[in-house]
């Protein structure tokens, strides 16, 4: 069974599709992340996702950022660096920057680029008291398009 994308197939323009599944980072991380390279080139969004692996430039959430250290290269916003997920998004770019070759796009931009909760799998914490703490998965992915 083929995977259901949330961007809306059209035909009319050639498209290259990545997704991954069952990712064990945080999908708020992952959505941050996504958030910063979308509607970018993807060249742009990769050499921008290598300098954040590198600690030069932060991720900046817009979501999910209570008691979040403020970063001055944000101009005062809230950011971090959530290494785990960039290098998963890298990986998801590069994925579908191969399927954009393939498909013969030349110059692709992230026309989509999303992640989400996946699988919430209940769990007893192995402490002194029974505590329920949920193992969640997460899935991106990212759909590419020829822009002039």
């Amino acid at each position: 069974m083929p995977k259901r994308y949330m961007i809306k197939n059209d035909a009319s323009k050639k498209r290259a599709y990545a997704r991954i599944e069952d990712i064990d980072v945080s999908f708020k991380k992952l959505a941050a992340v996504c958030d910063n390279v979308r509607g970018m080139q993807i060249d742009n969004a990769l050499s921008f996702l290598e300098e954040a692996v590198n600690m030069k430039r932060p991720i900046r959430f817009r979501k999910w950022n209570k008691k979040m250290g403020h970063r001055r290269q944000l101009g005062g916003k809230k950011g971090r660096y959530p290494i785990n997920a960039i290098k998963i998004i890298i990986n998801l770019l590069k994925n579908a920057r191969a399927n954009a070759d393939a498909k013969g796009i030349l110059n692709p931009f992230i026309v989509h680029i999303a992640a989400n909760k996946q699988h919430s799998y209940p769990r007893l914490s192995p402490k002194g008291r029974p505590m329920l703490t949920n193992y969640e998965t997460a899935f991106a992915e990212v759909v590419l398009e020829d822009r002039v």
